[in-house]
């Protein structure tokens, strides 16, 4: 019955003629023979029906290869000027070296607290980029000072990067007011700071775009600006004496998502990418004053510490901003590493209490030490 109906279906769809053409045709009969498939039956035009669709099909997923090589060259076009934050080692290097090697004719520029260059090196700046610029994205002036360069020297700017980030390990229940504000100043006023100041250049080269253009606006695949802010899956879980972290990248990622929809219909867009332990992990996090007394606590940031050494390799964060800046529509979240992957996974499909009892089990936190599950 779903057989008849089926190639009924499908009779009166396809052209007319095309699929007598098939099952009429000699080389068709003698195969369905062999499968024992009669010439005039149902199945016989569901298999002919195949056969006209499969060349269809081909062509139409190489056109939208096609589609998506043309807009990823279009795009080289579009990243002229890049601004990374936290870009003095680790990761942040890795993604300033990486968009360097990628846009080789875009200003790539990578800042920091301890850079080596003022912002007013980008002044200079002509065809061989300063090593690394200060900027401390805590602070309104700084931050102000390394956009209004940047204005001045491009007028444009097409990607921000906001990898500045900082941890403290902390009792939750014990956090000084200092340390709560210098994870909230650095992870998420930070980002909010330069995101501000970002997207004023960004639409204001836009803007010029349009002008250049004869005052026809931008459509298609072109892209206004790309923000990308490094977060972290502890910002979907409280971690057992890295609250202010978690607290601070949960706030992160909220907020982006509210700034994705914003921003989106011009065309600016936000992406967050949330990896798992990345290697050789957080070695210089600091600890507040007598954490190490408690042993529950150094134990627990002991575990934490020695996952990250056998993280994900952070080049695998560096290629997905790179995706990023060739998308001409970057996804609003990325998960990187098979520990961010668990992490969703659980979110999805198991219930709060126990996902609390893994990780409460998993890092020894009593009365969980001797749980008979760890994952």
């Amino acid at each position: 019955m779903v057989l008849h109906a089926a190639a009924s279906l499908l009779s009166a769809v396809m052209p007319a003629g095309a699929l007598g053409f098939v099952t009429d045709h000699p080389r068709f009969e003698s195969a369905a023979a062999r499968l024992g498939v009669r010439a005039d039956s149902p199945l016989a035009v569901l298999l002919a029906t195949a056969l006209l669709a499969f060349p269809a099909a081909v062509a139409l997923a190489a056109s939208r290869a096609r589609g998506r090589r043309e807009r990823l060259r279009a795009n080289d076009d579009e990243i002229k000027v890049v601004l990374v934050t936290g870009a003095s080692g680790g990761l942040g290097a890795l993604i300033v070296r990486r968009l360097r090697k990628a846009f080789p004719n875009a200003a790539v520029y990578g800042t920091s607290r301890s850079g080596v260059e003022p912002v007013e090196a980008i002044a200079r700046t002509d065809g061989n980029l300063p090593p690394l610029l200060k900027l401390d994205i805590t602070n309104e002036a700084s931050a102000s000072s390394v956009i209004d360069c940047i204005e001045t020297k491009h007028g444009r700017l097409d990607m921000l990067v906001n990898n500045a980030g900082s941890v403290v390990a902390t009792h939750a229940s014990a956090t000084s007011e200092e340390d709560a504000r210098d994870q909230f100043a650095t992870n998420f006023f930070g980002a909010v700071r330069m995101v501000r100041l970002a997207t004023k250049l960004m639409r204001a080269g836009r803007a010029r775009t349009t002008v250049a253009n004869g005052g026809r606006t931008c459509a298609g695949n072109v892209v206004a600006g790309r923000i990308v802010t490094v977060g972290s899956i502890g910002g979907r879980i409280g971690l057992p004496f890295q609250s202010m972290y978690s607290a601070s990248k949960a706030a992160t990622m909220a907020w982006t998502d509210a700034l994705r929809m914003e921003l989106r219909g011009e065309k600016i867009f936000a992406s967050l990418i949330e990896p798992g332990d990345l290697k050789p992990g957080m070695v210089n996090a600091r600890k507040a004053e007598g954490f190490d007394e408690d042993p529950i606590a150094k134990r627990a940031t002991d575990i934490m510490r020695a996952e990250e050494a056998v993280g994900t390799d952070p080049e695998t964060v560096a290629a997905v901003v790179e995706r990023v800046a060739r998308s001409a529509a970057p996804k609003g979240r990325y998960l990187v590493g098979p520990d961010a992957w668990l992490v969703e996974a659980l979110g999805r499909l198991v219930p709060h209490a126990w996902q609390e009892y893994f990780l409460a089990s998993h890092y020894r936190v009593p009365p969980r030490e001797n749980a008979w599950i760890r994952v």
